[in-house]
């Protein structure tokens, strides 16, 4: 597979070649924020992540569970906590008193924003963000047979729980090759491939295909982005106002 997949090109027509980052590409997204970054605005931001499961979807889906749970470790490694970040999963869309759950969501949204603005106090807003969340907001999912119910639980990625036993999340072909949970390289560093760091054994001649499949390399994700890019800040223009601008 490996051998055969291709490639596409700028117009999403698959070609033989595999295709590689353009560099200035990765740098321009991460530095403008089009990468999503966990600190900078998000760190100072009410977020409810309320989401439909469609990872069981015949044919895949591109809204997998596993995003939400991107979203959460950048927070947490940006900032040390992802206290402004709750996830509900499997709850219905409408605004009836059959169908409660958006229409809550919605209130408890407001509470947490009126609780933000009435407060005067001189503690950055990162921190009135974490202190206004209502008490009554928290992680949860839906079991949604005849007899319906609420799970209030964290929600994680892995693990043993109710939620994750109804709405299991599965990995991307980047994790399994090795990317962090955070999935924010665009471009990984390059380093030949280790006989080692696959959990099975390969023959001599199964090894060199290996090596001539990757022959420039697998990923290291140890080193970040190859780009050596970082975020460069909120309310960025791309022009014609010069406020700003960033390019």
């Amino acid at each position: 597979m490996n051998r055969d997949i291709g490639g596409f090109d700028r117009d999403l027509n698959h070609v033989p070649e595999r295709h590689q980052a353009d560099i200035e590409a990765a740098r321009s997204a991460i530095e403008s924020g089009r990468i999503l970054d966990g600190g900078a605005g998000l760190a100072a931001t009410p977020v409810i992540d309320y989401r439909s499961y469609m990872d069981a979807r015949e044919g895949g889906d591109i809204h997998m569970i596993v995003h939400q749970y991107s979203t959460r470790q950048r927070l947490i490694e940006a900032n040390g906590h992802a206290d402004n970040h709750v996830m509900q999963v499997g709850g219905r869309w409408g605004y009836t008193e059959a169908e409660p759950d958006l229409g809550n969501l919605f209130s408890e949204m407001d509470r947490w924003l009126m609780g933000i603005k009435g407060d005067f106090s001189d503690s950055e807003l990162a921190a009135k963000v974490k202190n206004h969340k209502p008490s009554t907001l928290d992680d949860a999912c839906w079991q949604n047979d005849d007899d319906r119910s609420k799970i209030d639980e964290l929600q994680t990625y892995s693990g043993v729980s109710d939620c994750n036993n109804l709405y299991p999340a599965y990995s991307t072909p980047r994790q399994v090759a090795g990317s962090p949970l955070a999935n924010d390289i665009v471009a990984c560093e390059l380093r030949p491939p280790g006989r080692f760091d696959y959990a099975v054994q390969f023959s001599e001649q199964e090894f060199a295909e290996l090596r001539e499949i990757f022959s420039a390399g697998v990923c290291d994700w140890s080193q970040g982005d190859r780009s050596g890019a970082s975020h460069q800040g909120v309310w960025k223009s791309f022009g014609p106002s010069p406020i700003n601008q960033l390019y």
